[in-house]
C-alpha cells in the first residue's frame, strides 16, 4: 500500500484545486521558504484525522481554510482528498477495495464531514482504519518540522509511544482502555448496586412488619366498615324514632298552652271587671267624702250663724252679766275646740307616719314582687300598679303646684299692700340678684370652658407635634422602603442579565446553554430548575456541589449532540443528565434518623421542581441528609455508621466513610439565580406593598397633622372669644354688685325678707315639682315600653309571691283607708279651724256688742231649716259610705281569690313552657345528631340512608354492636401508624431486591471476565512490545553504525514493567566516549534520530513516510549519508521528503516544486527525475 494521489482545494495557501500524484520510492517536494511546502504535509496529516489546530500551526480549525489575499477572495471551505493504493489489501476491512479514498471537508460555519470512498463516515472510522498500520497519530509515517527534536527532548515514557506504534499494540491498548472503562463503569454500577441492595435489605425488614400490620388493618377495617355502617343505620333509626316521639310530645304541650291561654284570658276579663267595679266604688267614695266635707262645712257654718243670731238676740235682751256668762261659755268652747284640734292634729301626724310606713312597705313589696314575678301577667300587673302610682303621684304633685300657686298669689297680694317704693325696690333687688346669680353662673361656665379650651389646646398642640414627628418617621420609613425597592430592582436586573447571558456558568455549560436552540433537547441547568426556601441556600449549594451546573436533557441523543458541539468547538466540558437514562437514588433508613435532634429533611424534599425531573434531581440530592448543625450531624452520621452524606445548614459536610469538609469561603452568590430571582420578585412585591402602605401612612399623617392644625386654630379662636366673654361678664358682675349694694341701702329688707324668701322658696318648689312632673312623664313612657320576663317557677317562689301579693293588697287597702281617714281628719281639722275662727270672731263681736239690736226670726228659721236638710244629707252620706266600704272589702276579697287562681295559671304556664323549651331543645339536639350521623354516613360510606338501610341487616342489639365497634376501633388504634403502601412496597422492594441480586451476580461475572480480558491483552502487549523492542534495538545498533560510519548505540527500558517502561537512548559517536543525548550537537542528534527512525522502519514496515525538512541540521556529508540510506530501501517503501538540501534532492526519483507566483497562493510543478536522467 502507498499514497497514490492527493487533491487539495482551499487548504491554507492552496486556493486552487491542486493534484499531487506520488510514486513508490522517493519523492522530493522543494521550493523557497514560505511557498507552502509544509502545507502539503499538513494537508495529509489533516485528512488522516488530525484534530489539533496547533499541530497544524493554527489557532483554531477554521484557520486552515484559505483566508484570501489582496487579489483573491477568501474561500468558505477547505477540502483534501487522499487516494491510497490498496491493491495488496493492506488496510483491514477494505479487502474488496483496490483504492481507498479518504475525503475531509471543513466549512467556515464550523461544519465538517469525512467521507470514505465517497460515503460519509465518522472520524473514529478513519482512526480505526489506520490503527496499527504504522500511519497512526504517534507513528513515524509523518515526521514534520520539530518532530526530530521531540525524539530527544521527550521523556522516556513519552518516547515509548513510538515503539508501541511500531509494535502494533495500540489497538490492544485502546481495547484495554475501553475494557478498563467498562470495568470502572461495571465497578461503579456494582458499588451503586451494592448500596442499593444494602438499602433495600434494610428496607425489607421494616416493610415486612409494616405489611403484616397493614394486612391486619385491612382485615379489621373491613369488619369495622360493615359494622360501622350497620351501627350508623341503627343509630339513625333510633334517633328518627325519638325525634318523631318528641315532636308529638311538643305538639301536646302546645295544645295545653293554647287551652291554658284561653282560660287565662277569661280570668283576665273577670279581674278587669272587678278592678273597674272597685274603681267605681272608690270614685263614689271620693265623691261622697267630698260631699261629706262640704256638707260638714255647711253644717258648721249654719250652726255658727244660728248660734251667732241667738247670741246677738240674747245680747240685746239680757244684761251685761249674761253677756259675760255667754262670753265665758264661748271661751270654754274655744278651749274645747282647741283641744279637739290638737287631738286631731296628733291623730293626723300618727296617720301620716303610718302612711309613710305603708308607702315604704308598698315600695319594698313592689320591688320584691318585681323580682319574684314569674309570668308576663304578673309583670304587667306590677307595671300597671307602678303606672297608677305615678299617676297618683303626678296628681298629688299637680295639686301641690296648684296650692303653691295659690299661696304665691296670696303672698304677692300681701306684698302689694306694702309700700309701693319698697316693693319696687325689692323687685329690682330680686331681679338684680337673679341677674347677678345668673351672670356669675355664666362666668363660672365660661371660665370652665376656657380651662377646658386651654387644656384641649395644649392637648391638640402636643398631638400636632407628636403627629409631626410621626410624619417625619413615616417619611423616613418610606424613603427606606424606596431605597430597599431600588436595591432589589437593581439586583434583580443584574441577576436577570446573568441568567440570560449564562455568565455564572462554567464555560462549557455556558456555551451549551447559549446554543440550546441549535443543539435541541436541552431542558436547563440544575440550578435553574430548582426552587427552595432561601434559608437552605448554603446547604443545597454544598449538597449539589458541581452538580448545580449539570445540564438536564430530554434524552441521551441531546446529551451526545451537546458533547459533540463542545468537542468540535473546543469550548470546554459539561456534565449532562438525560432523563431517559439517568437513575434516581433513594434514601433508606429515614425512619432511623427523622426523629433525631437537628434532623431537617432529605435534600430532595427541601427543593421543588417538575415531576418529570425527579430522577435527575434524586440522583444528585436523593441520599443527602440536611441537618441544622455540626454536632447533631455527627450524631446522625454515627447512627448511620458514616454511610450517608450529611450537610449542615452552615455548609459543613460529612461524607460517607467519615471524612469532613467545611470552613469559610466566598460562596458564589449567583449559583441559584432562578431561586434568588423568585425570592427577589417576592421581595419587590413586598417592598412595593410596604412602600405603598408607607406612602399612604405619610399621606394619612400629613392629613391628620393638617386636621390637628385646623383644630388648634379653631381652639385658639374659641379661646380668644371666651376670653372676651369672660371680660364682659366680669364687667357686668361689677355693675350688678354695685347696683345691688345701692338697693340694699335704699330698702329695708328686714320687713319683707321673710315673705320674699317664702315667695322664692315656693317658686323654687314649683320649678322642682315641674321638673319632677317631667321625669314622671318620662318614667310613665319607660314603663309603657318595658317587656315582660319570667324568672323562676319554683313552688317556694310561688308561695313567697302569694304572701307578698296578699301583703301588698292588705297594705294597699290599709293605705286607702289611711288616706280616707287623713282626708276626713284634714276636713275635721279645717272645720275646727273654721269653728275656732268663727268662735273667735263671735267672741270679738260679743265683746263689742253694747246696745241691743232688733233681729228677724225669719232668717234664723231659714238657717235652721237648711241645717236640718244638711244633717239629713250627712246621715245619708254616712250610710252610703258604710255600704261602699263593705262593697270595697268584698271586691278586695274576690280579687284576692282571683289572684290565687292567677298564681296557679302562672305556675301551670311556666311548667308547660319549661316542657316546651325542653322538647324544642331535644328536637334541636336530635336534629344535630341526625345531621352528624348522616354526614358520617355520606363521608365514610358514600351512600344515602335509604340505600344503607336496604343494604345492611337490622341489628338485634344496637348497644352490643356499638361496644363491638369500639373494640374493633381500639384494636385498629393499637396497631399504631398504618402504611397501606407497605403491601405493594414490600412486594416491589422484594422483587427489586431479588432482581438486583441477580444483576449483582451478573456484574461480578462480567467484572471477572473483563479482568481476564485485560490480563490477556496485557500479556499480548508485553509479548508484542518486547519482541518489537528487541528487534528495533538490534536494528538501531546496526543503523547507527552505518549512518555514523562507526560508533555504538543502544536502547534500554527504564523498568521491568513492560506495560509502562520508558525507552532510554544510549549513543557513542565514533571516537567519542559514551555520551548523553543532551551533550550531543544538533547534527548528531538529528542523525541519531534518523538512525532510530530508519531502524524502526527496518523492523516495522510503513506504507509511506513523509519527512518534512528532517535533515536541515545535517552537514552535506551527513545529508549524503541520509540520502544514501533511504536508497537502501526497496521500492516497497515510499518516501515523501520536503527539503532544501541538494543531497536529498539527488536521491529522489520524482520532484515537485512549490511556488507562489501570486502572493499567498501556492502552485505545484512536477518533474520525473528518473525519466529525465534516462
Amino acid at each position: 500500500m502507498y499514497l497514490k494521489k492527493m487533491e487539495i482545494v482551499g487548504f491554507k495557501s492552496f486556493a486552487d484545486k491542486t493534484k499531487v500524484e506520488f510514486d513508490k520510492g522517493i519523492t522530493a517536494v522543494v521550493g523557497p521558504n514560505g511557498s507552502g511546502k509544509s502545507n502539503i504535509v499538513e494537508a495529509l496529516r489533516w485528512v488522516l484525522g488530525e484534530q489539533s489546530a496547533k499541530a497544524l500551526r493554527g489557532g483554531k480549525m477554521p484557520d486552515v481554510i484559505f483566508a484570501g489575499t489582496e487579489k483573491r477572495k477568501a474561500l468558505n471551505y477547505a477540502e483534501v482528498i487522499a487516494h491510497f493504493d490498496n491493491s495488496d489489501h493492506y488496510l483491514q476491512g477494505q479487502d474488496e477495495q483496490e483504492e481507498v479514498v479518504i475525503t475531509r471537508r471543513l466549512y467556515c460555519n464550523g461544519d465538517s464531514e469525512f467521507l470514505m470512498n465517497g460515503r460519509k463516515c465518522r472520524l473514529r472510522d478513519i482512526h480505526d482504519l489506520f490503527t496499527d498500520t504504522g500511519l497512526g497519530r504517534d507513528s513515524l509515517s509523518i515526521i514534520s518540522q520539530g518532530r526530530i527534536e521531540s525524539v530527544f527532548n521527550s521523556k522516556p515514557e513519552e518516547r515509548r509511544a513510538i515503539f508501541e506504534e511500531a509494535a502494533g499494540v495500540l489497538k490492544y491498548k485502546n481495547r484495554r482502555n475501553e475494557t478498563e472503562s467498562k470495568l470502572n463503569s461495571t465497578q461503579d454500577n456494582l458499588d451503586r448496586l451494592e448500596d442499593i441492595i444494602f438499602e433495600l435489605n434494610s428496607q425489607l425488614v421494616p416493610l415486612q412488619s409494616q405489611r403484616d400490620v397493614a394486612l391486619r388493618f385491612q382485615e379489621l377495617e373491613a369488619v369495622r366498615s360493615d359494622l360501622s355502617l350497620a351501627v350508623l343505620v341503627g343509630q339513625l333509626e333510633t334517633k328518627k324514632a325519638r325525634y318523631d316521639q318528641t315532636e308529638l310530645d311538643l305538639a301536646e304541650v302546645v295544645t295545653e298552652l293554647k287551652q291554658l291561654s284561653a282560660r287565662k284570658k277569661e280570668y283576665d276579663e273577670q279581674v278587669g271587671q272587678l278592678r273597674r267595679e272597685r274603681q267605681k266604688v272608690e270614685a263614689e267614695q271620693e265623691k261622697l267624702q267630698t260631699d261629706q266635707l262640704n256638707f260638714s262645712n255647711l253644717k258648721s257654718d249654719l250652726t255658727r250663724k244660728i248660734e251667732l243670731f241667738d247670741v246677738q238676740k240674747d245680747s240685746s235682751e239680757k244684761s251685761a252679766a249674761e253677756r259675760e256668762e255667754r262670753l265665758e261659755n264661748l271661751k270654754s268652747r274655744l278651749l274645747t275646740v282647741e283641744q279637739d284640734l290638737s287631738e286631731i292634729q296628733e291623730k293626723s301626724e300618727i296617720l301620716l307616719t303610718e302612711k309613710n310606713e305603708l308607702d315604704k312597705l308598698l315600695t319594698d313589696l313592689s320591688a320584691d314582687l318585681a323580682t319574684l314575678s314569674e309570668s308576663p301577667e304578673v309583670i304587667m300587673e306590677r307595671l300597671r300598679d307602678e303606672f297608677v302610682q305615678l299617676v297618683e303621684k303626678e296628681a298629688q304633685i299637680s295639686n301641690e303646684i296648684v296650692r303653691n300657686k295659690a299661696e304665691i298669689a296670696d303672698l304677692s297680694r300681701r306684698q302689694s299692700e306694702q309700700d309701693e317704693s319698697v316693693r319696687e325696690n325689692l323687685t329690682k333687688f330680686e331681679k338684680i340678684s337673679k341677674d347677678l346669680f345668673e351672670t356669675q353662673e355664666k362666668l363660672t361656665a365660661v371660665q370652665a370652658e376656657i380651662i377646658h379650651l386651654l387644656a384641649e389646646f395644649e392637648k391638640q398642640n402636643q398631638a400636632e407635634k407628636k403627629q409631626a414627628e410621626l410624619e417625619r418617621l413615616a417619611q423616613n420609613e418610606m424613603y427606606d422602603y424606596l431605597q430597599e425597592l431600588n436595591q432589589h430592582k437593581a439586583r434583580l436586573a443584574s441577576l436577570q442579565n446573568i441568567r440570560d447571558s449564562h455568565s455564572n456558568l462554567f464555560a462549557g455549560v455556558r456555551a451549551v446553554m447559549q446554543n440550546a436552540s441549535e443543539i435541541g433537547g436541552l431542558i436547563g441547568v440544575v440550578s435553574d430548575l430548582l426552587t427552595f426556601d432561601p434559608k437552605y441556600t448554603t446547604a443545597i449549594d454544598i449538597a449539589l456541589g458541581g452538580g448545580s451546573q449539570n445540564v438536564v436533557t430530554e434524552d441521551e441523543n441531546a446529551a451526545k449532540r451537546a458533547i459533540a458541539f463542545l468537542r468540535e468547538k473546543r469550548l470546554g466540558r459539561a456534565t449532562f443528565l438525560p432523563l431517559t437514562t439517568i437513575k434516581g437514588r433513594e434514601f433508606n433508613g429515614l425512619n432511623r434518623i427523622q426523629n433525631m435532634t437537628g434532623f431537617v429533611d432529605l435534600a430532595i424534599n427541601l427543593v421543588h421542581f417538575e415531576e418529570r425531573l425527579h430522577k435527575a434531581m434524586s440522583s444528585l440530592l436523593g441520599t443527602t441528609v440536611i441537618v441544622d448543625m455540626a454536632e447533631n450531624a455527627t450524631a446522625i452520621a454515627r447512627m448511620m455508621n458514616y454511610k450517608v452524606r450529611i450537610v449542615t445548614l452552615d455548609g459543613t459536610q460529612i461524607n460517607p466513610g467519615g471524612s469532613y469538609a467545611g470552613g469559610a469561603g466566598k460562596r458564589n452568590s449567583t449559583t441559584f439565580t432562578s431561586v434568588e430571582i423568585a425570592n427577589l420578585e417576592k421581595q419587590i412585591v413586598s417592598s412595593e406593598q410596604k412602600l405603598k402602605r408607607a406612602e399612604q401612612a405619610v399621606q394619612k399623617a400629613q392629613k391628620t397633622r393638617q386636621d390637628l392644625l385646623k383644630e388648634v386654630e379653631i381652639l385658639k379662636s374659641q379661646g380668644e372669644e371666651k376670653r372676651f366673654v369672660e371680660q364682659s361678664l366680669n364687667l357686668k358682675i361689677e355693675q350688678l354688685v354695685e347696683q345691688k349694694s345701692t338697693l340694699e341701702q335704699l330698702t329695708d329688707l328686714s320687713a319683707t325678707q321673710e315673705s320674699t324668701s317664702n315667695l322664692l322658696e315656693l317658686t323654687r318648689q314649683n320649678e322642682n315639682k315641674s321638673e319632677l312632673l317631667t321625669k314622671i312623664t318620662q318614667q310613665k313612657g319607660e314603663i309603657e315600653k318595658q317587656l315582660e320576663e319570667v324568672k323562676t317557677n319554683s313552688q317556694t317562689h310561688k308561695n313567697l309571691l302569694s304572701e307578698k301579693t296578699k301583703a301588698l293588697n292588705h297594705a294597699q287597702l290599709r293605705q286607702s283607708e289611711v288616706a280616707s281617714e287623713l282626708k276626713f281628719i284634714k276636713a275635721d281639722e279645717k272645720r275646727l279651724l273654721a269653728d275656732l275662727s268663727a268662735l273667735s270672731e263671735e267672741k270679738n263681736q260679743l265683746t263689742a256688742l253694747l246696745n241691743p239690736v232688733q233681729f228677724d226670726e225669719t232668717e234664723r228659721n231659714n238657717f235652721s231649716k237648711q241645717l236640718t236638710e244638711v244633717e239629713e244629707r250627712l246621715s245619708q252620706i254616712n250610710v252610703r259610705m258604710v255600704s261602699l266600704k263593705f262593697e270595697r272589702e268584698d271586691l278586695a276579697a274576690q280579687m284576692e281569690d282571683l289572684e290565687q287562681h292567677n298564681q296557679d295559671f302562672i305556675q301551670q304556664t311556666q311548667e308547660l313552657n319549661t316542657k316546651k323549651t325542653r322538647y324544642e331543645m331535644q328536637l334541636e339536639q336530635i336534629e344535630g345528631q341526625l345531621m352528624t350521623l348522616q354526614e358520617t354516613l355520606n363521608s365514610e360510606h358514600q351512600m344515602s340512608f335509604e340505600v344503607a338501610q336496604a343494604t345492611v341487616e337490622k341489628l338485634e342489639d344496637l348497644a352490643a354492636a356499638e361496644q363491638k365497634l369500639k373494640e374493633l376501633e381500639r384494636q385498629i388504634k393499637a396497631l399504631g401508624p398504618i402504611n397501606l403502601d407497605a403491601i405493594v412496597q414490600y412486594d416491589e422492594v422484594n422483587e427489586r431486591f431479588s432482581f438486583l441480586s441477580s444483576q449483582k451476580d451478573d456484574l461480578l461475572e462480567a467484572k471477572n471476565l473483563l479482568l481476564n480480558t485485560i490480563d490477556d491483552m496485557n500479556d499480548e502487549v508485553k509479548i508484542r512490545f518486547k519482541t518489537s523492542f528487541d528487534a528495533i534495538r538490534e536494528s538501531f545498533k546496526t543503523t547507527f553504525a552505518q549512518m555514523f560510519a562507526g560508533g555504538m548505540a543502544d536502547l534500554e527500558l527504564t523498568s521491568d514493567n513492560l506495560l509502562e517502561a520508558g525507552v532510554e537512548i544510549k549513543v557513542q559517536p565514533p571516537g567519542k566516549k559514551l555520551s548523553s543525548l543532551n551533550l550531543m550537537s544538533g547534527g548528531e542528534k538529528a542523525l541519531t534520530a534518523l538512525a532510530l527512525i530508519f531502524a524502526i522502519l527496518r523492523v516495522r514496515t510503513v506504507p509511506f513516510v513523509v519527512l518534512d525538512e528532517v535533515e536541515a541540521a545535517l552537514d552535506e556529508a551527513n545529508v549524503k549519508r541520509f540520502g544514501d540510506y533511504m536508497n537502501h530501501f526497496d521500492n516497497s517503501n515510499q518516501f515523501i521528503v520536503v527539503t532544501h538540501r541538494r543531497g536529498t534532492m539527488a536521491t529522489a526519483g520524482s520532484m515537485y516544486g512549490v511556488t507562489m507566483a501570486d502572493a499567498g497562493v501556492s502552485k505545484m510543478i512536477s518533474v520525473k527525475l528518473d525519466s529525465a536522467v534516462n
